[in-house]
């Protein structure tokens, strides 16, 4: 994804009509796809089972860390100039610090292929030197895991059929797309949208200072999160995330409501449910999901599993952002706020109901749990088997 962030950042700095550049950000959001699905595949596949956690989490740490950095040069870098007394950032300035930025991902050139998917291929001598490469202690246990996905793999080529398919774990999808779904629906965008105006309203000095540290606590808790996920596991955090920020948003839908109204709306309260909400999202359902995507497919699929995973949650973030506006305009913003509370809810009731526990778990334990919860629900078990009748017949 380096290529193409190069490219872009570095053809902005110089072009000057609005058609190129339009292009150029489709480039860049192509890159960020791109880069989405990839970081936490590889991620998952080098990581050692005791650390998948926290690594896991350091790719939503970056997420959140640049999402602050932008906005800090935006506001109070040396990109800003003042224009008729106006303040504007000077974006071929900015495209310079992408575009530096950009090339420092190039020395990812450097670093090893991923030892499982050197395997997968049968190239176990490469996978060797790259797994010693990424280890620093013993590897011999590593290195039986590899030989045995080698022979798995070259069983599978030599079967008739047999090699494993995406379609072939349809409950795994529908746990990891369906955290990319709810992570999206959380409503975090309209928070952010909101946390100025709502640190306005209860009389702080420099509200966009105040959103601002918003962001830090978010970077901050985020990073926290990546000893929480060992300490208590994936599932809890979810469940405990999709509560809290479903009591955030209701005790927001009540604030917007009662301000309108002229009833009590202390400004506390605002601002006691944004922080409620940062803290469950930050250490939940923003970096969690991540994890769980690259613990519940096996080696073989995880690449396209991550990819769908990927694109299901970058489809729902541009239609979230796209359609708060005319959410806002058709129910108010309290509505607004009771509509997430209640894609919260649903997303407790998701993860209480199909996601497992996958902490200090094999990727074969974790699909026997999934398959345990698939019986649990005949309905469920029901569609699976069909779906899968249908994918195993021909068409006519």
């Amino acid at each position: 994804s380096a290529v193409p962030h190069v490219i872009a950042w570095g053809c902005t700095i110089v072009v000057s009509s609005s058609a190129v550049l339009q292009h150029l950000r489709l480039l860049t959001g192509f890159a960020v796809g791109m880069g989405s699905a990839v970081a936490p595949c590889y991620i998952s596949e080098v990581a050692p089972a005791a650390l998948r956690g926290p690594l896991g989490i350091a790719f939503q740490i970056s997420v959140t860390l640049g999402i602050l950095l932008v906005n800090v040069a935006g506001d109070y870098g040396p990109v800003v100039e003042e224009v008729h007394r106006h303040l504007f950032g000077n974006w071929r300035r900015l495209a310079m610090v992408g575009a530096t930025v950009a090339s420092v991902l190039l020395s990812m050139a450097c670093t090893p292929e991923s030892p499982k998917w050197l395997a997968q291929r049968g190239r176990m001598a490469e996978a060797v030197a790259a797994l010693t490469a990424l280890r620093s202690g013993e590897t011999s246990a590593e290195e039986a895991a590899l030989a045995a996905t080698a022979r798995a793999a070259d069983a599978g080529r030599d079967a008739a059929v047999g090699a494993p398919r995406l379609s072939d774990y349809k409950l795994s999808l529908v746990v990891a797309v369906g955290g990319m779904v709810f992570q999206q629906l959380s409503g975090v965008n309209a928070i952010m949208m909101y946390s100025t105006s709502i640190c306005a309203q209860a009389g702080m000095a420099d509200p966009a200072v105040a959103a601002l540290g918003i962001m830090v606590a978010q970077v901050a808790l985020t990073g926290a999160a990546s000893g929480l996920v060992e300490l208590a596991g994936r599932r809890s955090l979810m469940q405990a995330s999709g509560a809290s920020m479903c009591l955030s948003h209701l005790a927001l839908a009540y604030y917007m409501a009662a301000a309108e109204r002229g009833w009590w709306a202390p400004p506390w309260l605002a601002l006691a449910s944004l922080a409620v909400f940062i803290v469950g999202f930050s250490t939940g359902m923003g970096p969690v999901p991540w994890v769980v995507v690259g613990e519940v497919f096996p080696g073989e699929v995880l690449g396209s599993a991550s990819a769908v995973a990927t694109a299901v949650m970058w489809i729902c973030s541009f239609n979230v952002c796209l359609g708060f506006p005319a959410l806002q305009a058709a129910l108010g913003k309290s509505g607004v706020f009771l509509l997430f509370a209640g894609f919260c809810f649903g997303c407790l009731a998701f993860v209480t109901a199909l996601v497992p526990e996958t902490k200090g778990r094999s990727v074969d334990e974790v699909l026997e749990l999934l398959r345990a919860r698939a019986s649990s629900y005949p309905a469920l078990a029901a569609a699976m088997s069909l779906a899968k009748e249908n994918l195993a017949t021909p068409a006519r």
